[in-house]
């Protein structure tokens, strides 16, 4: 099984709570890590390989070229750095045709065969569809906008299709419409490239209640979000502050689950962040978006 991760210096403390979670669910004797890393200080980066080489033999680091994604552009918090999945198919090995790829804000709960094994009946990838953002962001059709934290990769589609020119081209005559950068490039590449799976494979924040301007009626749920709620087998706390486990503000019911697979990495001991309230963090990332984006379609039409 081959797992990808990306991540900077700041979120990588995290990825080693999830790749925690994710070698103490396998029941594999070998599981193959890619991690791609970027933007590190050597006393964390030192302190994640000696805990990560211990706790999985078969690590592979990679190092991204930024300039490889020079012209993508960016806004608010974000950096060319957001668009590294976008390099997978140069980055990785020419003998791996599979990966799972699992952003570094997630914990695995359960064994990740069944998702590996998951047919792909020809798509580039197999993900679970942001019904949140699609009616909220994008106006899509319910359902045809994926997320593209958790994706079972097909490489061979992956580096047959020219995802950087494509996605290139697309953000920067669409700048305004990249409100998630590299997911946004994703989805307009492999539009109607890709197979659906069960929400539990990236059980969303939005499931459990903690994004307001979503409004799940409990009466509606579908089949498989009932299951996502009940037996998520990837927790995603995407999102801001108020869902994330190691802020000390959470209010994310599964929150202990992260707790847990950080009390086992080096991290063990390191405080909670005490972030601004919600409100504050996300009307202070709305107008930077704004204005950020306003400034940049005047450039690109001057």
């Amino acid at each position: 099984m081959n797992i990808v991760c990306a991540t900077d210096g700041n979120y990588l403390p995290h990825c080693a709570a999830m790749l925690q979670s994710l070698i103490a669910n396998a029941e594999e004797s070998e599981i193959n890590v890619y991690l791609i890393l970027d933007n590190v200080n050597t006393e964390i980066l030192v302190k994640s390989l000696e805990y990560l080489w211990q706790i999985c033999p078969a690590l592979n680091i990679l190092k991204a070229d930024p300039s490889d994604v020079v012209g993508f552009p960016v806004n608010g918090h974000a950096t060319v750095a957001t668009y590294f999945r976008l390099l997978l198919p140069g980055l990785l090995p020419s003998k791996l045709n599979r990966v799972i790829f699992i952003d570094s804000d997630t914990i695995v709960t359960t064994n990740l065969s069944e998702l590996w094994s998951t047919p792909l009946q020809g798509k580039a990838l197999a993900a679970v569809p942001d019904h949140w953002l699609s009616c909220r962001d994008h106006g899509y059709v319910h359902g045809e906008y994926f997320n593209a934290g958790i994706m079972l990769i097909d490489l061979e589609r992956w580096r047959s299709t020219d995802i950087l020119g494509k996605g290139r081209s697309f953000a920067i005559a669409n700048p305004h419409r990249l409100r998630h950068w590299d997911q946004d490039v994703l989805n307009h590449v492999f539009k109607d490239d890709w197979v659906t799976i069960g929400e539990r494979w990236n059980a969303c924040p939005h499931l459990y209640g903690l994004l307001p301007e979503y409004n799940l009626d409990p009466d509606q749920l579908t089949a498989s979000e009932k299951v996502a709620i009940s037996d998520p087998a990837i927790i995603h706390f995407a999102g801001p502050g108020r869902v994330k486990p190691w802020n000390a503000r959470c209010l994310h019911p599964l929150k202990h689950h992260y707790l847990q697979a950080k009390s086992k990495t080096p991290w063990a001991d390191q405080p909670l962040e005490d972030l601004p309230p919600a409100k504050l963090v996300s009307l202070r990332k709305e107008i930077i978006f704004k204005v950020k984006t306003k400034l940049k379609g005047l450039l690109y039409h001057s």
